[in-house]
């Protein structure tokens, strides 16, 4: 059974129109990503690490399609190591030198890397949030 013209161009159209919408609501559901990104990424503020007493502290950060969990070892007020447990991000986008970075950096704020621009803010933001869960409390 063959379809007629008019119920092919509304089933067309249908399928267009679903086309947009999901487009346009991933859209903006990226943006706001990206805000909360930035705006994370803003509070990452230096560490006087000769506080943090040794050990191996957890952080993490997540938001639509930055995932990232993560274990940072302090020893003798150094990051010695930052350790991905977890994460969710496109082949490509992993940005898997940025532990490297941070530790050579010994600052959990470091150039991002070109093209995961979202997933290394995204580690630096988690490490940052496991330093700050070493402070002692004030």
């Amino acid at each position: 059974m063959s379809k007629t013209p008019k119920k092919l161009a509304i089933v067309s159209a249908v399928v267009l129109v679903a086309l947009i919408a999901a487009t346009v609501g991933f859209k903006m559901r990226y943006d706001k990503m990206s805000r909360n990104v930035i705006e994370e990424y803003g509070k990452i503020t230096a560490v006087n690490l000769s506080k943090i007493p040794d050990g191996v502290y957890e952080g993490s950060f997540k938001d639509f399609l930055v995932n990232v969990k993560l274990a940072v070892v302090i020893k003798k007020g150094r990051i010695a190591d930052v350790k991905i447990k977890e994460q969710f991000a496109g082949p490509g986008y992993e940005a898997a030198d940025m532990p490297s970075r941070i530790v050579k950096a010994q600052s959990p704020k470091v150039d991002a890397i070109t093209g995961a621009t979202g997933s290394s803010m995204g580690i630096m933001i988690a490490t940052h949030r496991a330093i700050e869960s070493a402070k002692p409390p004030k």
